[in-house]
């Protein structure tokens, strides 16, 4: 039955139902919901003397066009897959200028139009037409297999306050375990190093999560960074809980700081890279050869290090503010790379700049 017969019959059956008994009524409604499919609530509501059958009801969206067409969103979701899905917020900034790399090096084309319609949308824009693709794009939570250390604890002591965010050098680490579920077994671990103020990071590799292949790897790492060290927090696993990483602070000058066990948010920063920078990359499987190790390590020497610093926005908290003792107001920063942060500090050396 199509709408306009529902409409017909409708009108058609109201004058006898609202003059009609109780038992009466009881027998048109169920032949007038068994013609039409109608809930039973909602027929009866529209049988009702209230309701006008003869209004006329608004088909199809009424206002003006969209300004930003299919063909221009099929632009930005290019990018804001590339960035790996940001907000409109980290999105915005970077856009045009992403784009106009890709363009400079023959990845992609784009009309003079569609460039000039990027420069003007907004990031509310941007996520509200985006929204469907978040939709599709579900992602998978992070399962963890840290397992606290028992020496130490009482030498290190505990970070539960914000860092200094607006000091470079104060780096958050910690492990992924790539045992596909299963615990049994040998397997490979990604270490993840991301530093507060800026949020470079680093990523690396290792068969197991030992002391000394964990300090090597941090060591490795911190030689490739652009700016100097001045601290470092970790969990409470075993792997950072140890003499080597201990005296390995001390002799680098370092501040060694550790969480509080089971508290994530303690280690909020380094939690959040963990599920970008490692597990939308590396997903959930099980790793446990060498040659797996070699080849993570060059993805993440390479392409995934200059990815991440280079070319992904992020955004920085500015203030957080208690509205009616419940809603937690945040303000942020404009979304930049961490290379253009570093850049922009004025801690860094000139010569460590020219590095960048």
């Amino acid at each position: 039955m199509t709408n306009m017969s529902k409409r017909e019959l409708l009108a058609a059956i109201k004058p006898r139902y609202i003059k009609a008994s109780k038992g009466e009524k009881t027998v048109m409604l169920d032949e007038f919901c068994n013609s039409t499919g109608y809930n039973r609530d909602y027929a009866v509501r529209i049988l009702q003397a209230g309701y006008d059958c003869g209004r006329v009801k608004r088909v199809g969206r009424k206002g003006r066009k969209k300004k930003y067409g299919h063909n221009l969103m099929a632009v930005v979701v290019k990018i804001w897959e590339l960035l790996e899905y940001p907000c409109g917020k980290r999105l915005k900034p970077n856009l045009v200028s992403t784009i106009d790399a890709l363009v400079r090096h023959g990845e992609m084309k784009v009309s003079d139009q569609i460039m000039g319609l990027l420069g003007k949308i907004g990031a509310t824009t941007l996520d509200r037409r985006l929204k469907r693709e978040r939709v599709i794009r579900k992602l998978c939570r992070n399962r963890g297999t840290t397992r606290h250390g028992t020496l130490l604890k009482s030498s290190i002591p505990i970070r539960i306050t914000n860092w200094d965010i607006w000091e470079v050098g104060n780096l958050e680490t910690d492990t992924v375990a790539h045992n596909g579920g299963d615990p049994s077994g040998e397997c490979v671990y990604s270490l993840d190093l991301v530093e507060i103020y800026s949020g470079w990071s680093e990523q690396q590799a290792v068969m197991g999560k030992g002391e000394k292949g964990v300090v090597k790897a941090i060591d490795e790492m911190k030689a490739v960074m652009p700016f100097t060290v001045k601290g470092l927090d970790s969990d409470s696993g075993s792997e950072f809980i140890n003499w080597h990483l201990v005296k390995y602070c001390q002799t680098n000058n370092w501040f060694f700081t550790r969480s509080r066990p089971d508290r994530k948010n303690d280690n909020a920063y380094i939690e959040q890279k963990n599920r970008t920078h490692i597990r939308d990359w590396l997903g959930y499987g099980r790793y446990d050869t060498m040659e797996q190790v070699d080849l993570i390590n060059d993805l993440c020497r390479k392409e995934l290090r200059l990815f991440n610093n280079f070319f992904r926005p992020v955004m920085k908290i500015k203030t957080k503010e208690k509205v009616n003792n419940s809603v937690c107001k945040k303000t942020y920063d404009s979304a930049q790379t961490p290379c253009q942060r570093l850049l922009n500090c004025d801690t860094l050396a000139p010569e460590q700049k020219q590095a960048l």
